[in-house]
């Protein structure tokens, strides 16, 4: 199958001023539902924990800034910038902030979308 410039391509500003956490927990918000994949922004203070929980599709997390500690399977993962994780969908995993960090979460959905929907402000589409 041939390739296209029919489509779209998004354009995300700097992330990890973006959001900011809560006092007490960490915030997450839903930047995009797009073909195929949800982007998911986190932003937490260093010391807040994102509780076990799991996703039911499979998931890429990536810290974009700062450092956490990934528990998976029983082992601790020191995540920094530039060290992408993926997850299979249901497997259970927490988010333990060792610094203040902001971490992406890209949700491998499989959907279609016609069109992106954008919950962030700055976003482009090409």
């Amino acid at each position: 199958m041939p390739g296209t410039h029919e489509g779209t391509a998004l354009v995300f500003p700097h992330l990890p001023q973006a959001l900011k956490p809560f006092d007490t927990k960490p915030q997450a918000r839903k930047l995009v539902e797009a073909d195929g994949a949800n982007l998911v922004l986190l932003s937490f203070k260093k010391g807040q924990i994102w509780r076990e929980h799991h996703s039911v599709h499979p998931v890429v997390v990536q810290v974009l800034s700062g450092a956490v500690d990934f528990e998976v399977k029983g082992q601790i993962l020191q995540l920094q910038p530039g060290s992408p994780i993926h997850l299979t969908a249901y497997l259970l995993h927490e988010v333990r902030a060792t610094e203040d960090a902001t971490v992406m979460v890209t949700m491998l959905t499989g959907e279609r979308h016609d069109s992106a929907r954008i919950n962030l402000d700055g976003v482009h589409a090409l």
